[in-house]
């Protein structure tokens, strides 16, 4: 069978990200994927690369609030818009992670 899938029908419909703190805990959230959203977001991530990674650039604060116009604004808008949909799945309490100490000087 086929193993690509059109962006209309995406394979993976969310992600599941989690969120960990050095003492609190770990919050797991759901975020809904939205193609036109991942588009713009690797516009704007290879736009970044070539303006300030390749070039060796350090970016000022708001980089693209002024030269991305109104499709980083359209962007920025979106993003807000998609962060009041996260839906919350868990709360993993700091006693039930695990977590592996490494001592000075012992690579892992």
């Amino acid at each position: 069978g086929n193993a690509q899938s059109s962006s209309s029908d995406p394979i993976c419909k969310s992600a599941v990200m989690v969120r960990q703190t050095a003492t609190k805990g770990a919050i797991m959230l759901r975020l809904n994927r939205d193609e036109e959203w991942i588009t713009e977001m690797q516009y704007f991530l290879g736009r970044f690369k070539k303006e300030y990674v390749d070039t060796g650039i350090i970016p000022e604060d708001n980089f693209f609030w002024e030269s991305g116009g109104e499709r980083y604004h359209k962007f920025l808008e979106r993003t807000k818009e998609l962060s009041e949909s996260v839906e919350f799945v868990a709360f993993i309490d700091h006693q039930k992670i695990q977590r592996v100490v490494f001592e000075h000087n012992v690579k892992g």
